[in-house]
This record gives C-alpha cells, sequence and structure tokens, in this order.
C-alpha cells in the first residue's frame, strides 16, 4: 500500500476528521467510495475516514433513526460493514491517495464508554480515534435546538452547560487518549449567542481542558463545518485557537464531510483563519509500517 505523502504547494489541503457517508451514517448524503474520490479530485493527498462510532442504548437513537427502523444492533451492524469498506478502499486507491482509518469516538454511555470505544479501536484495527463530545448530561447537544434547551435546563442553564462540556472534554482524553479532539468548541452550535459559552467561568473550564490536551498530546481539529454552519469561522473560535497555539498544541483540518460537496471544503478558508491566529503549520498523520506519524506541515 502506498504510505508516500507527496510535496505539493498545497500540502496542507489534508482532513482527518471527516468522511461521513451514507451507507454508515442516518444524517448523510454520499456512498464512501464518492468521498474517497472527491478527496482525490480536491488534490488531497492524504485523507482520514472518521465515521461515528455505534450508540448501544437504544433512548441514545436519533428521531430519523427510530423512523427508519434502525435499533442499536442496526448501528453495530453497520459500523461492521464501515470498518471492512474502509480497508478495502484504502487497497483499492492506494495508488491514488492516503486514505488513514478512523472513527469518531463517542461519550455515552457515561459509566462504560471508554472501555466501548477503546474496545472498538481494537476489534477493527483502527489506525486512530477522533474524540468529540456530542452529548452532555445525558442529552445531544449539537443535534436539534430543543436537545441543547434540554441539557442546558438539566445543567443548570447554558453557561453551567458549556462548563460541563469543556469538563466533559478533559474527561474524555483523559479516558480515550485520541489523537485529535474534534470541533472543540461544537457547544455554540446551537447557544443562544457566542458571548453565553465564552464567559469567564467557561473560558476557565475551557483553558483546563486545553491544558489536559496539551498534557496528551492530541491535536486540534480545526473543523471546517463552522463555516457551514453559519458562524463565518472554523471551530474553535479564535480565544481558543490562540489559547491553544500558547500552549504548543498543534493542529490539523477537518471537513467533517457529510456528502461529496463538503470534502475538502473551506480548508483554504481555514487555513487562512490559523494565520490570523498565529499559528503557521498544520500536524497531518501518516502511516510508517504499522503505526501513524506525525508530519508537520508548513502553511506558508
Amino acid at each position: 500500500m502506498n504510505t508516500t505523502f507527496p510535496h505539493t504547494d498545497k500540502s496542507w489541503n489534508v482532513s482527518l476528521h471527516g468522511g461521513h457517508s451514507s451507507a454508515f451514517c442516518d444524517h448523510a448524503e454520499s456512498a464512501l467510495e464518492d468521498i474517497a474520490h472527491a478527496a482525490i479530485a480536491a488534490g488531497c493527498p492524504l485523507y482520514g475516514i472518521t465515521e461515528h462510532a455505534p450508540r448501544v442504548e437504544p433512548h441514545h437513537l436519533y428521531d430519523e433513526e427510530r423512523a427508519m427502523g434502525w435499533t442499536v444492533e442496526t448501528l453495530d451492524q453497520l459500523f461492521t460493514e464501515y470498518a471492512a469498506a474502509v480497508d478495502r478502499l484504502r487497497e483499492q486507491l492506494a495508488d491514488r491517495i492516503i486514505l488513514l482509518k478512523g472513527f469518531e469516538a463517542e461519550v455515552i454511555p457515561e459509566d462504560r464508554y471508554a472501555d466501548l470505544m477503546l474496545g472498538l479501536r481494537k476489534r477493527f484495527n483502527f489506525q486512530y480515534m477522533v474524540g468529540s463530545v456530542h452529548w452532555v448530561a445525558g442529552h445531544i447537544i449539537d443535534y436539534r435546538r430543543d436537545h441543547f434547551d434540554l441539557a442546558a435546563d438539566a445543567c443548570g442553564g447554558v453557561e453551567a452547560l458549556a462548563v460541563r462540556y469543556y469538563e466533559t472534554v478533559a474527561e474524555m482524553v483523559r479516558r480515550l487518549r485520541p489523537e485529535i479532539i474534534g470541533h472543540l468548541d461544537i457547544v455554540r452550535r446551537h447557544a443562544p449567542s457566542e458571548e453565553s459559552v465564552s464567559t469567564p467561568k467557561v473560558r476557565a473550564a475551557a483553558f483546563k481542558a486545553l491544558d489536559v490536551i496539551r498534557e496528551h498530546e492530541c491535536i486540534l481539529d480545526v473543523n471546517t463545518g463552522g463555516y457551514r454552519k453559519g458562524f463565518g469561522r472554523p471551530f474553535p473560535a479564535a480565544w481558543l485557537t490562540e489559547a491553544a497555539r500558547d500552549r504548543g498544541i498543534v493542529f490539523c483540518f477537518g471537513d467533517d464531510s457529510h456528502r461529496v460537496s463538503e470534502v475538502c471544503l473551506d480548508i483554504p478558508e481555514a487555513r487562512r483563519y490559523l494565520l490570523t491566529c498565529g499559528v503557521d503549520a498544520i500536524t497531518a498523520l501518516q502511516p510508517e509500517g504499522a503505526r501513524l506519524t506525525r508530519r508537520t506541515i508548513s502553511l506558508t
């Protein structure tokens, strides 16, 4: 299998968090093979595919999944098929692109997610993990506004929810030790305002999470989904990006794609965003034998 990472003028056009696809994710639209070919067409030398981990309790199913008749057994079977599909694609397209085999972790159920996520990693021989927090206080926070409001009510308000979110991120990092931290301030998505989730208390909790991220040498995902959500910036916000920079935390790009049209979308804008935040390089993961190594890529 080809593992040569070519140097080009746009070597930074690399996404390590994306590739959600219609066969394995209810809210994606394009086939996995089509997404891989879109990455090739975009001139992406290396692309990380990171489908969502399956949820294992029925009350965590999405409304759309229930409407399709899906069960937790369905999700487990689809994830099994996903892992095999990535293996096939990596072999088929090895002479055209380096595809990485990853998955995006869930922090539910709270009492046993670590064993579940680490078990999935070992069972399917994943190369890496994206550690993301989508659930706080038993409620999904980036799905719909009403679910976000339920989470805020359970925590005692939006500020308290944001504090708990960053505390959950820190605990997730300690328990999973993921290579990449996904869309760090996704708590912003359904918050009433940017200010409501960046108060002094929230920032203190976020900075503690960054300290844990630095301690475990994780890579911070600069997630271009923020542009598609109408924020005019990627995740995370500049105050978080600059605080991470000051701690020596490194960054990668993630397109968080759920369809062909989103593959590598807005990575040039995210590059300019990082440069304005005083960050002049990203970090990629690349195969070296049976393991992944880090490669620093200049943005200038």
